[in-house]
């Protein structure tokens, strides 16, 4: 199986998580940044998570996804249609590119207003304005055909594009 999946740890687990699940002889990715951060007396480069909560981990056997999920820190797999997330190498390959070239990334959330491109799926490539967002999920308004679309999709399946004023007047809410 060369498909890596991500899980949801305790907030500030993503290190102990990575590191526990390495003593297990699991694969896992957690990437980080050196950050300067400042306490009141004094500054000190830390690796922080570039994403919060999260960290990949690849598993062959049910046996190895069960031990994941048993891990002290671990909350859950991140799912999509009722199925763990499947994240391609070459996803995993791009994080590490990037984190290797600059100093310092930034995740941004999608948030309501978003221009966003749907880059999975059967809409892949439609762009859209996210009109509402649900935990891990956005509400994608598409405008195509002079006919408006309203489709929910998981956070992980968009591009964020950047902001986009509202055209629509107000009159479309989801």
């Amino acid at each position: 199986m060369n498909n890596w999946f991500a899980i949801y740890t305790k907030s500030r687990n993503e290190k102990k998580v990575a590191e526990r699940l390495t003593e297990q002889n699991i694969e896992v990715y957690c990437p980080t940044q050196t950050v300067l951060r400042q306490w009141s007396d004094r500054k000190k480069k830390v690796r922080v998570p570039v994403f919060v909560s999260y960290v990949f981990v690849r598993y062959k056997t049910e046996e190895e996804r069960l031990k994941i999920l048993q891990t002290p820190g671990v909350v859950s797999f991140v799912r999509y249609l009722k199925e763990d997330a499947k994240i391609r190498e070459e996803e995993i390959l791009a994080i590490q590119k990037l984190l290797g070239e600059f100093e310092e990334v930034t995740v941004e959330p999608i948030e309501k207003g978003d221009k966003v491109q749907i880059q999975y799926g059967s809409l892949k490539g439609q762009e859209g304005r996210v009109v509402n967002t649900q935990k891990d999920r956005v509400i994608v308004y598409i405008e195509s055909l002079g006919l408006a679309l309203k489709a929910e999709v998981s956070s992980a399946k968009v591009k964020k594009l950047g902001k986009e004023e509202e055209s629509d007047g107000g009159k479309y809410h989801f």
